[in-house]
């Protein structure tokens, strides 16, 4: 199973898949991410933009993840897109390839966003999530109704890998869950 975390830049995606993969010995995790840096240094140097744009991106992310598949159960993608045509695209690619994906949003009010954001320690990233938030905002009502949701503003990080666990074993029971 292919488990990706989607939400907005700051909401905690990176800190909830180490925890993931700490509670599940079986899980791994893949970070889409290090392909787009791939492609940033090289096509990005001739085309500027969001790495996401580029089709070489959507279709090395499904190749890859989908051999990390093989030997996780699950693995967890902790990757934003907010377009969902590139989401349905990676899916699509990956459920081709015989994997199930599922999809979980965290999601979390624009005021508590921007406290997170705030008071990281990591000042680098943070007028960047900050410049993103609107984007996010504008895609946040589609990617709801696109898979599982947890509302995190009230959570720990803990209470969201303990949601988030519940809905991998769910899936894994064979239980009805929001999907995406």
């Amino acid at each position: 199973m292919i488990v990706w975390i989607n939400g907005p830049f700051g909401v905690g995606k990176t800190t909830l898949t180490a925890e993931l993969c700490r509670r599940e010995p079986q899980a791994r995790a893949f970070d889409p991410e290090r392909i787009g840096w791939v492609l940033k240094r090289t096509v990005g140097l001739v085309r500027q933009g969001d790495y996401q744009d580029l089709p070489a991106w959507r279709s090395a992310t499904v190749a890859v993840a989908a051999r990390q598949a093989r030997g996780a159960d699950p693995l967890i993608v902790p990757m934003t897109v907010l377009r969902r045509q590139y989401l349905d695209e990676i899916f699509a690619g990956l459920r081709s390839r015989g994997h199930e994906v599922r999809h979980v949003l965290l999601d979390v009010s624009p005021p508590v966003l921007v406290e997170r954001i705030e008071s990281d320690t990591d000042p680098d990233p943070q007028g960047w999530r900050l410049d993103n938030l609107g984007t996010y905002l504008v895609a946040r009502h589609d990617l709801r109704r696109g898979g599982a949701v947890v509302d995190t503003d009230d959570l720990t990080a803990d209470e969201v890998a303990d949601e988030v666990e519940a809905l991998i074993q769910d899936w894994r029971d064979g239980r009805p869950a929001p999907d995406g």
